[in-house]
């Protein structure tokens, strides 16, 4: 046997176990904590594709290890995302794909972004958001490309000129 073959033959020997437990992750395989927080898709179940299975019973596994607050937080989080159109779900599933194909860096530095303009005082974040959606769909998308273009270097020169510009010196 070549090494190709083989090779290929030990991944599946690996991989199959694997797809196959997914796929067989029957109602009765979930712990009671488990079944409880799922409830609702008891009838269900055995429709659900298996990738959604696995996401659900890791989701009841993680509810199980949070605080009250944190379940009130994701409550209202879940509820809020209930009430969003497909359309706005969709863009903040495009979003999230975004994210999570940022780099480390990148991510600590929108966490950073994302922690100033949540301190901002709501009426300053609102008059922000304002500005930004009176803007032209191309003004935005030339800003946005132009941000994304720059160096570091670039982006705190840009800044320092903006703060200076806004406090008139």
């Amino acid at each position: 046997m070549n090494k190709t073959a083989l090779f290929f033959l030990l991944v599946s020997a690996l991989l199959i176990p694997a797809i196959t437990q997914a796929e067989a992750l029957n109602w009765d395989q979930l712990t009671g904590e488990q079944q409880t927080v799922l409830k609702r898709f008891k009838g269900q179940w055995q429709d659900l594709p298996a990738e959604q299975k696995q996401r659900l019973a890791k989701g009841a596994e993680r509810w199980k290890h949070m605080t009250p607050e944190q379940r009130q937080r994701a409550k209202k989080r879940f509820k809020r995302w209930n009430n969003l159109s497909p359309e706005e779900k969709s863009s903040l599933k495009n979003r999230l794909k975004k994210f999570r194909g940022m780099t480390p860096e990148q991510k600590k530095a929108f966490r950073k972004k994302h922690q100033w303009f949540k301190n901002l005082p709501p009426e300053r974040r609102k008059a922000l958001r304002q500005r930004w959606q009176n803007l032209p769909p191309e003004k935005r998308q030339q800003i946005r490309e132009r941000l994304r273009n720059m160096t570091p270097e670039e982006r705190r020169e840009f800044r320092q000129k903006r703060m200076q510009n806004r406090n008139g010196i």
